[in-house]
């Protein structure tokens, strides 16, 4: 049991020996031990950096920001009283905030479809869907389908897998009326 040592010995230590002989300039030796900063300094000096880019690109959005809302308020403005003497709110012409944004092509925006006309679409569709909602009789194979479906199950009380002649002829059925319905809407 104790013949073998349990650790190993110290003296088998692993060394890399490259083939080739890596030596490096002796100017960037000297600037290495010569350099006073130390990775606590360069993170600091890093972390520091990248904070005053940050704070940098956070001013430049807080201007662009001010001056896009700038000239929404002279869009706003000019529309005003160009349309009306009254200054309410609901009396401006409506202005979306793409037409806000500098390079925004007004073509695009008249193609869109307006929220007006796309709830009348959804109405007109509401409608003649409704329309189609009436029930109709299920034809007979269907009807005839199903029963045999329902009886097979209760004849097979416990063992409703043997049912499945039945039901597949039931989905073949109901697969059929479907389709039709389907060629009768289009």
């Amino acid at each position: 049991m104790g013949a073998g040592q349990s650790k190993p010995d110290e003296s088998t230590k692993h060394v890399f020996a490259s083939d080739t002989p890596i030596q490096f300039s002796q100017e960037l030796i000297d600037s290495l031990q010569a350099s006073s900063e130390t990775n606590s300094t360069r993170a600091k000096t890093l972390e520091l950096h990248i904070a005053q880019r940050v704070a940098a690109e956070l001013e430049k959005i807080r201007n662009q920001e001010a001056s896009a809302l700038e000239e929404a308020r002279k869009k706003i403005a000019a529309s005003g009283e160009a349309g009306s003497e009254d200054s309410s709110l609901l009396q401006l012409s409506p202005i979306s905030p793409k037409d806000l944004l500098p390079g925004s092509d007004t073509d695009e925006s008249k193609k869109a479809p307006s929220s007006q006309r796309v709830q009348q679409e959804i109405e007109k569709l509401k409608q003649t869907l409704g329309q189609r909602k009436t029930l109709r009789e299920v034809p007979k194979e269907v009807e005839n389908a199903r029963q045999d479906v329902i009886s097979c199950l209760r004849i097979n009380d416990r063992k409703p897998l043997d049912c499945w002649k039945e039901v597949e002829i039931f989905k073949r059925e109901v697969r059929k009326m479907e389709e039709n319905y389907v060629s009768s809407v289009l």
